[in-house]
């Protein structure tokens, strides 16, 4: 999957590295029953990575392309591992989109790196620069928001999804909520449920 041109607003080098956090976190299956097989949408198809874009760049300070940053560094420690090589100072401008290019399985370990402060904390972007906690709370909220995004009507959206949530209305039943046997809302109808109780009858008693 490409980016679409409603994404154009984030750098293409920030927008795979969430589409790849997407696809290792909840990639696509094939489901195997007795009777036959059905084909299950991974979070890159349901576009959960703009999910994730716009829930970072909601924050009163915009995290994305610094998030992005932290997993091409952690990247470049994965590339470390396996070559030997000797680390050097991260370089965003040359180091940009690393991470998309790793396997899911050495993704994994990247994210975990960072989760668990395997990488030098003094040589991350700001604000996450020698500042732990929000960097293990970041990791958590890229695993938790990557399965609310999955399992929510985010994909039912459609276009809408790039509205403000008021302005947003279903376009088409979210494969999300197939998933999870939900039915959808159950709307209101006008129906008798007795009569008015007010105060004056409440003293009267």
């Amino acid at each position: 999957m490409t980016p679409s041109s409603k994404s154009l607003k984030w750098p293409y080098t920030t927008q795979i590295n969430f589409m790849a956090i997407v696809d290792t976190l909840i990639p696509s299956s094939v489901v195997i029953f007795k009777s036959g097989w059905r084909f299950q949408c991974g979070g890159v198809e349901l576009s959960i990575w703009e999910y994730l874009l716009m829930s970072f760049d909601n924050l009163p300070t915009p995290l994305s392309n610094e998030v992005s940053q932290l997993l091409d560094l952690s990247a470049l420690y994965i590339h470390k591992g396996h070559y030997h090589s000797p680390f050097s100072i991260y370089n965003p401008h040359i180091c940009k989109g690393i991470f998309a290019t790793l396997s899911r399985k050495d993704r994994l370990t990247a994210i975990t790196h960072l989760e668990n402060l395997k990488v030098p904390l003094h040589i991350l972007p700001i604000p996450y620069k020698n500042n732990p906690t929000l960097l293990q709370i970041t990791i958590d909220s890229l695993y938790q928001l990557t399965v609310f995004g999955y399992y929510s009507e985010w994909y039912g959206y459609g276009c809408t999804r790039y509205h403000c949530p008021s302005c947003r209305h279903l376009c088409t039943y979210p494969v999300g909520w197939a998933y999870t046997g939900y039915p959808g809302p159950s709307f209101g109808y006008r129906d008798f449920r007795g009569f008015l109780l007010n105060m004056s009858n409440l003293k009267s008693e």
